[in-house]
């Protein structure tokens, strides 16, 4: 019995014994040959790290295919922290002598959390050749310090269209978690501002990667062990004419500076602290030029700002230490952010809003008296004309080309009749103005954000006002007839942008239409194939029938002409051959000398450009917008633009 257990035990642990060798010789023929790729795989991403190349970003080009945004190499010092750990303070004090650059910015680069231990990090752009020789020549004094060519973005114009391009920058947190930027890494450069960020998705291209070998301790054995190539991005082809654009922003930088020289009347020398022009085709909306004075280089923004940089740009890089803003804040785009009262340059809208609403007629004449009282005002407070003189009866295009301001206190009022008889609900003036294109987005294609809306006040927004800061404006928010007074002359509480005005103009100028202001026109890829064309987009209509339209825009011909407000500023133009449609305008700041304007269209029968030029503090209409203007349209048309710049002085 007993040896009949032993032979069943004997066989039980034979069958266990077969059965281990079994699976593990079935485990081993799995791991060699089932999965052995895998396991290799693995056993490779233990000495292979990736490092992402980053792709040649798009070029920008203009209308005629000329670069105005393309990429530069570089010479960049770059510091392998792990090797320079041992010696940090003695390399960053060397390093800060040679590249004249503060320890303390040195530090802050080093410490930035975008690169992989592995990853030289790049502390000096643009280094120069004798820079990188004492380097060299002084490796002992550097240990982990090496310098390489990358690929920068190039401004070749410098300042010039600096608000539209924009900038690029190391990518954010914050977009680092939006949809929009899925795949990218925390070392990726992308557009931060302008056109750069718009249209970041076509000028990224796509990453390339470099294998890399490590051993354990993960030190580098091979920095090209495999991998594959970046490809370029895509072309963003412009509607901005670089030629107009240098022309745009030359006259208007020309125009203010010698604005500052000029003494006023009534003002005195005008401070004329920056500007903005806007030239675009109001057959489409495509821009072709716009400027805000002052500008800066985006350039500066290659490789991060220092300290003095920053500074330069009334920025404040180290809060709350900061010196009072000296610079204008040069990032401020005055064509697309700045809000002005438009003065006489809203006229024109206010007369259609008049024609559409039947409250003037093409054919009505309308006392211009020096003064104008809102009947049955007890207190009689008069509201001026520009000038003292009485004009008696005139027509509506007499007193758009004389800019009588009490014709149009008259179409407020009645304005404001209409307000009351509703039952203070329809507010009709305020409601075309809107429909022509003021207090809301132009639509232009820039980031969001970046335009503002402007204001066209009605009762509830001046309560909301006053409500807002009751110290500063009062308690009694009830709108007012001298409310729709002013602002049937441009003033009061309304707020435009220089683009809004140009747009709104460009809609006279083609009979109706509210086009989109455009900047991009194609996208094309690297080897010049277009894959996409943008599109005229319209934004609605003019309120007014094409004849009303042309009324006005006929009207305004004689503006530039003699006896108009412009006269002066036009004098000797060939507008027999190139007739000007135009409009000055003088808006009152508070506790400012007044904003110049001048909004003009031509040729005036067949409209091909609009030019939009608005002067900070720089007196009368005519003084100083007016002559800017000329001085860009004499370039569109090919005249002779190297002649000294005349400023003259007409009130309106």
């Amino acid at each position: 019995m007993t040896e009949i257990r032993t032979r069943t035990r004997l066989k039980i642990l034979a069958g266990l014994v077969v059965f281990m060798f079994a699976a593990l010789t079935t485990r081993l023929w799995f791991l060699q040959v089932l999965a052995s790729d895998q396991f290799a795989a693995l056993a490779n991403q233990n000495q292979v790290r990736l490092v992402p190349i980053d792709p040649l970003r798009g070029l920008i080009l203009d209308r005629r295919g000329d670069t105005i945004v393309g990429n530069r190499a570089s010479a960049v010092v770059t510091v392998d922290r792990a090797a320079m750990a041992p010696h940090e303070e003695s390399v960053l004090y060397n390093l800060s002598k040679v590249l004249n650059t503060p320890v303390p910015e040195l530090v802050r680069s080093l410490a930035s959390n975008k690169y992989l231990p592995y990853q030289p990090v790049p502390v000096a752009f643009d280094v120069t050749p004798q820079q990188i020789f004492y380097i060299q020549e002084h490796q002992s004094q550097f240990p982990g310090v090496s310098y390489e060519q990358q690929a920068v973005r190039d401004y070749p114009d410098g300042t010039d269209a600096a608000h539209v391009l924009g900038y690029v920058g190391h990518i954010s947190s914050e977009q680092l978690a939006e949809k929009a930027f899925a795949g990218y890494t925390e070392q990726d450069e992308v557009g931060r501002a302008g056109l750069e960020a718009v249209y970041e998705r076509y000028l990224h291209g796509t990453p390339g990667v470099r294998e890399v070998q490590v051993n354990a301790r993960g030190d580098v054995l091979d920095e090209n062990f495999g991998g594959e190539a970046p490809q370029a991005g895509d072309n963003l082809v412009l509607s901005i004419d670089d030629r107009v654009q240098k022309l745009t922003e030359s006259s208007l930088n020309l125009g203010i500076a010698l604005a500052r020289h000029l003494q006023e009347k009534d003002h005195g020398f005008l401070k004329a602290t920056g500007g903005a022009a806007v030239v675009l085709d109001p057959r489409n909306g495509q821009v072709l030029a716009l400027a805000s004075n002052p500008t800066f280089n985006p350039g500066l923004f290659t490789g991060g700002l220092s300290n003095k940089e920053a500074l330069g740009l009334d920025l404040c890089p180290v809060p709350p230490a900061c010196p009072k803003p000296s610079h204008g804040y040069p990032l401020f785009d005055k064509a697309v952010q700045g809000r002005y009262p438009a003065g006489s340059t809203f006229k024109p809208f206010v007369a259609l809003a008049a024609l559409h609403d039947h409250i003037a007629k093409t054919n009505g004449t309308y006392a211009c008296p020096p003064t104008y009282i809102v009947p049955g005002d007890i207190s009689k407070h008069p509201f001026h004309n520009w000038t003292t003189a009485n004009f008696g009866f005139i027509d509506l295009p007499r007193a758009l080309v004389i800019s009588c301001d009490t014709v149009f206190y008259q179409f407020g009022y009645n304005f404001y009749l209409r307000f009351l008889h509703s039952h203070f609900t329809d507010e009709v003036m305020q409601h075309d103005l809107v429909r022509m294109g003021f207090g809301r987005d132009t639509g232009i294609d820039l980031p969001p954000g970046t335009e503002t809306e402007g204001v066209v006040p009605t009762a509830d927004y001046k309560h909301k006002l006053f409500a807002s800061a009751p110290r500063v404006y009062g308690t009694d928010s009830r709108w007012y007839p001298g409310d729709n007074v002013n602002l049937a002359i441009g003033q009061g509480f309304l707020q435009v942008t220089p683009l809004q005005l140009a747009t709104a103009y460009g809609a006279i100028a083609n009979g109706g239409t509210l086009y989109a202001p455009r900047l991009a026109w194609k996208i094309q890829r690297p080897d010049g194939r277009t894959i996409a064309t943008i599109k005229p987009r319209s934004m609605g209509r003019l309120p007014d029938t094409p004849k009303q339209v042309a009324f006005i825009r006929n009207a305004l011909t004689g503006v530039p002409g003699p006896g108009g407000t412009a006269g002066a500023a036009f004098a000797g133009f060939p507008l027999s051959q190139i007739p000007v449609a135009g409009k000055t305008g003088t808006a009152d700041v508070a506790g400012q000398q007044p904003t110049s304007w001048f909004a003009c269209m031509a040729p005036a029968d067949h409209p091909r450009f609009v030019v939009v030029v608005l002067v900070e503090q720089g007196g009368h209409g005519a003084t100083t917008a007016a002559p800017i203007a000329r001085r860009i349209l004499e370039g569109l048309f090919g005249m002779d633009t190297s002649g000294p710049l005349h400023l003259g002085i007409v009130a309106d």
